[in-house]
């Protein structure tokens, strides 16, 4: 853990959600976030899509907010479209570093 050169949020650091970016579809990311303002998230991309880092190899990579997937343009087959009330919400959603170690990435 000696690469780790930013402090986490406080409150709530992990972040997950689709990201649509230049993929031709959202593409899942989950991220511990460093630093956030109105319009970009920085932190460290511990999963991209299917494939995971541990917290020593993940890049710290900056997102807009505004590039993150509704609901609505993700997957038919995918779980949280099924399960989504209203289909214009945000993918975003923030949770604390207890349920990130539970669920892992």
């Amino acid at each position: 853990m000696s690469n780790i050169k930013y402090e986490f949020l406080k409150d709530k650091p992990v972040a997950r959600f689709y990201y649509q970016g230049n993929h031709s579809h959202p593409v899942r990311r989950t991220v511990l976030i460093v630093q956030q303002n109105d319009k970009v998230i920085t932190g460290y991309e511990v999963r991209e899509g299917s494939k995971t880092r541990s917290l020593a190899k993940a890049p710290v990579k900056s997102y807009l907010k505004s590039n993150i997937a509704k609901v609505c343009q993700i997957d038919r087959k995918c779980s949280l479209r099924k399960k989504a009330e209203n289909k214009n919400s945000t993918t975003y959603v923030r949770e604390n570093l207890r349920d990130f170690v539970k669920t892992g990435p």
